[in-house]
């Protein structure tokens, strides 16, 4: 050795290294490899200037600083050439998919003792000094420094196993200790992990190993999510579940494969206990999907009457429309309503009282294309989205309505309508316009002509050729108008 590293050959190794270092670390996008090769093109760099000052001006310097200079570029050359070996050969091992990248601190253990036995042979041969020698004769020093060091050493063998057998590795969404969040860092001492709320929490390496770990990132499969709630014991558990599950299947990030559920755990004081499981296909979304559920799910409670056990409580029951908005302005929208032009005032007042508020949420579907209706709408607050084929076609905002041929003729929905806003719907059903029909019989020839007129409207590759409404369209709807409300 002594031999090579006073020959000229070392120095040729040392820049033709450097080239190779500057060259992949300047085209890997790696930060962490990126890093671990700027440690080595700095120690080879290092190198290329002592070497050199030794070379050029060796010869002139005083006889102590002359060892000195050749044991700073031999380590800086020992240890540069270390750390790139370790370096490419970790890049050369994943790159041919031999195995995995081994663990950071595994890495750390094998090039600090590549660093210690590259040391001793260097400083026996320049400088007389035996770090054998010196380790074996200082067994108090040792006892002391291991009795010191004691909680220091157990977090770094602990820290070996946590690597060597991998429960988690960085990116990993974990809970340890009763402390979920993301892996940011696996060292020597410590786990580091990141919550939802941007917080850092370092767990030292011994404490990581005795405590169980939840690994919610591994294998690549979908994350469960358990919640539960109170329901009321005046709605059957069935009614309950259906709305939940239904809920869930308009929550974005819930997938539907494993599908959701919902489960009667038990009656208690409270109410009936419910469990929903669902699952993501990230843990991070789990937050942010509990969030919606509760959101929506009350909106949905909220329509159908289920009164939850702290919603009793506080006496929160669906109000009447005039407790929603104004007498006068529910006048003045059914007014400009088409359908009910034809009516008479008090009449209006009458369908005005039997109209219900329904809240939905930013987000919801208040109907789908295809499904069956049998429900009229008027906008009272907010805005919403009507779309055919997941394409938008137009905005409804107070004043608009919207389900009236479902409701009228049987057919199904033609578009999707979707809550931009939170809103406030009045909602009128089909025995509404059966009991219209027969204190009037005049009214369904009259709103047959009107459903036909819009029904040409909202089509509008019609409106944009101006064709002319075809008679027999009348006919249709009002075949359909007594065929479904039984008139003669």
């Amino acid at each position: 050795m002594q031999p090579f590293l006073q020959s000229h050959l070392p120095l040729m190794v040392g820049a033709v290294l450097t080239l190779v270092v500057f060259g992949v670390r300047t085209a890997s996008s790696d930060p962490q490899f990126r890093k671990d090769l700027g440690g080595a093109l700095g120690f080879l760099m290092t190198f290329l200037v002592l070497r050199a000052v030794d070379g050029q001006f060796g010869p002139l310097l005083h006889p102590r600083v002359l060892p000195m200079l050749r044991v700073a570029w031999m380590l800086t050359f020992a240890f540069g050439t270390i750390r790139a070996g370790m370096s490419l050969g970790v890049l050369l091992l994943t790159r041919l998919g031999i195995r995995t990248p081994p663990p950071k601190i595994l890495r750390d253990v094998v090039e600090i003792s590549l660093y210690i036995i590259a040391v001793i042979p260097i400083l026996r041969t320049q400088l007389d000094i035996d770090l054998t020698s010196l380790l074996a004769t200082s067994a108090i020093v040792s006892v002391v420094l291991g009795l010191a060091m004691q909680d220091t050493l157990g977090n770094l063998f602990a820290g070996l196993s946590l690597q060597l057998e991998r429960p988690y590795q960085v990116g990993d969404w974990v809970t340890i200790k009763e402390v979920t969040g993301r892996v940011v860092q696996v060292a020597w001492r410590a786990t580091r992990l990141e919550t939802s709320r941007k917080e850092i929490i370092t767990l030292p390496n011994n404490v990581c190993s005795k405590e169980a770990v939840k690994n919610y990132s591994r294998g690549g499969q979908p994350v469960g999510v358990d919640l539960s709630f109170h329901g009321p014991y005046d709605r059957a558990p069935n009614e309950v579940k259906e709305a939940v599950l239904e809920v869930l299947e308009q929550v974005p990030l819930v997938l539907s494969a494993p599908p959701p559920m919902c489960r009667t755990l038990g009656f208690e004081e409270l109410g009936i206990r419910y469990q929903v499981r669902y699952y993501v296909e990230d843990f991070s979304h789990a937050d942010a999907v509990t969030a919606e559920f509760y959101t929506r799910i009350w909106y949905r409670f909220r329509r159908e009457g289920i009164e939850l056990p702290a919603q009793r409580k506080l006496n929160m029951s669906i109000g009447a429309p005039g407790s929603e908005f104004p007498e006068e302005m529910l006048a003045e929208m059914l007014r400009r309503v088409d359908l009910f032009k034809v009516l008479r005032e008090e009449e209006r007042v009458r369908v005005r009282q039997e109209m219900v508020p329904r809240r939905f949420g930013k987000g919801e579907h208040i109907i789908e294309q295809g499904e069956k209706g049998n429900t009229f709408y008027l906008v009272g607050r907010g805005e919403l989205s009507v779309r055919t084929g997941g394409v938008e076609v137009s905005r409804l905002s107070r004043g608009n309505y919207f389900g009236e041929m479902s409701l009228l003729t049987g057919e199904p929905r033609t578009a999707t309508v979707v809550a931009l806003t939170d809103v406030v719907l009045l909602e009128l059903g089909r025995p509404v316009f059966a009991r219209l029909f027969e204190e009037h019989p005049e009214l369904a020839p009259k709103l047959s002509g009107m459903l036909a007129h819009r029904r040409m409207q909202l089509d509008a590759a019609m409106t944009a050729s101006g064709e002319t409404l075809p008679a027999s369209e009348e006919g249709h709807i009002l075949g359909r108008l007594k065929s479904i409300f039984r008139l003669s």
